[in-house]
């Protein structure tokens, strides 16, 4: 009930055991009268002289914060209030669910309490608005105040651990590959090469041109120490997304952490880097105001945009990349492409890059082998299976899924198989390729909060 609600069935009980007490008399109806006037006199105080400027403060140790750890929050309450308060109750809209405090102020006008948040999931959160209970010792007037005092914080992927080499023509990358320095080169000759679709006009060297009749494009120096490019790729037709992984997808929570693991060896190494996150759209179209001022302030890292990173919704068209980004670059540099599978756009980006003279190489999530029984031979086991279940008696329900399941699975290995032709080709145009899906990712628990006490 309101507290509007509450007043106007105080006045009703204060008319009704008055006019009882004025009609019939006796000291029952005169007690019954004069309590529903001290209640209604008690609601009408607790409204009016409540608590006013409430003003929360929060403290963490850091705005920033790895999935998965443990975070403490540290609260401090203060407010006015002209009256003793009997108790009150803050709710907090925490981004791990709502946490609860009693309190009994008396004449207390400030208090400080902690609590410990758990199992946050990356992404940027924010404190909603709060609300602040109080009322009389039986709780049969109780008083409402909302407070805003939003408080935002980053929650930023854990960093993925380099996992032993697969065997095989594929391996996982060592950590040690990262700190690969270009050894010094001393003053050298520029370098030209054939034209390529994508270069920019810059870059063409018209004396050679001239000479050779064939539009040549001039190569500057790279620098002795050559700088890093982690694209991470958040096109749909790069993973295979399931009904049942629409929040996590683990190839994609892969490439996060890869990314993420990528970014702590280059600062380790004192090795300049990019990050790029490619083929999602305009990522700022689902965030809201507040979250593209903080993931775009002064104090903002790299790290920040991996939180927020995610799957763009499949598209009928597909995604066209930039590649402005890599006229920043030093001709030379090493760029990383993390994606779950290849596809026709990737790889179209790839080799522009690597007509660009920039070194690329690929870091799959998702295992495209081949597979070790054929769709038909696959649904048929699936068939057999079903008719174990049902007393070795297979009706139409049966043959039309496993039907469906053939189908469904030829789909899947011819797609493997376009993936496979695109690595292929990428492999032969000296493209490194390695697989990083060896690496079991973290359990997640449920996000809660857990109140520590002052």
């Amino acid at each position: 009930m309101t507290a509007l609600g509450q007043r106007m069935l105080g006045a009703i009980l204060v008319i009704v055991f008055a006019s009882l007490y004025v009609w019939h008399g006796g000291k029952a109806a005169l007690f019954l009268s004069i309590m529903a006037a001290l209640m209604l006199a008690s609601a009408l105080i607790i409204h009016f002289l409540g608590p006013r400027n409430i003003n929360i403060r929060r403290q963490m140790h850091a705005n920033r914060v790895v999935a998965g750890e443990r975070t403490r929050v540290a609260v401090e309450l203060k407010f006015d209030c002209p009256i003793p308060l009997l108790w009150i109750i803050l709710c907090e809209n925490t981004p791990a669910g709502v946490h609860r405090k009693l309190l009994f102020p008396g004449n207390r006008r400030q208090f400080t309490y902690q609590y410990e948040l758990s199992g946050l999931r990356r992404g940027v959160y924010r404190w909603e608005s709060s609300r602040l209970y109080w009322g009389d010792v039986f709780g049969w007037n109780t008083v409402s105040a909302e407070t805003v005092n939003h408080t935002s914080l980053i929650v930023v992927p854990q960093a993925a651990e380099w996992g032993e080499n697969n065997p095989g023509e594929y391996s996982a990358v060592g950590e040690d590959a990262l700190s690969e320095r270009r050894s010094s080169q001393g003053n050298r000759s520029p370098e030209f090469r054939e034209y390529q679709q994508g270069d920019p006009l810059g870059r063409v060297h018209w004396k050679s041109t001239a000479k050779t009749g064939r539009l040549q494009t001039f190569l500057p120096e790279t620098s002795d120490s050559v700088s890093l490019g982690i694209l991470v790729y958040e096109g749909a037709s790069g993973y295979e997304v399931r009904q049942s992984e629409k929040r996590d997808t683990p190839a994609f929570e892969r490439v996060v952490r890869a990314a993420a693991r990528w970014i702590h060896t280059a600062e380790r190494d004192n090795i300049p880097y990019q990050l790029w996150t490619e083929g999602g759209g305009s990522g700022s179209a689902h965030q809201e105001k507040w979250q593209q001022e903080l993931l775009h302030s002064p104090e903002n890292h790299a790290l920040d945009k991996l939180a927020q990173a995610r799957i763009s919704a499949p598209q009928a068209v597909s995604p066209s990349l930039r590649t402005e980004m890599l006229d920043r670059m030093a001709i030379g540099s090493r760029i990383v492409i993390l994606t779950g599978k290849m596809d026709d756009t990737l790889v179209e980006w790839v080799m522009c890059a690597i007509g660009l003279g920039y070194r690329v190489e690929v870091q799959l999530t998702e295992f495209m082998a081949g597979e070790g029984s054929s769709p038909i031979s696959r649904a048929e086991s699936l068939s057999s299976h079903m008719a174990q279940k049902r007393g070795h008696h297979v009706d139409a329900a049966d043959t039309s899924v496993a039907v469906a399941t053939a189908q469904s699975i030829a789909t899947d290995q011819t797609i493997r198989d376009m993936d496979n032709e695109s690595v292929e080709q990428l492999r032969q145009s000296g493209v490194q390729i390695h697989w990083i899906t060896d690496g079991s990712l973290p359990s997640m628990r449920k996000a809660e909060v857990t109140d520590v006490g002052a």
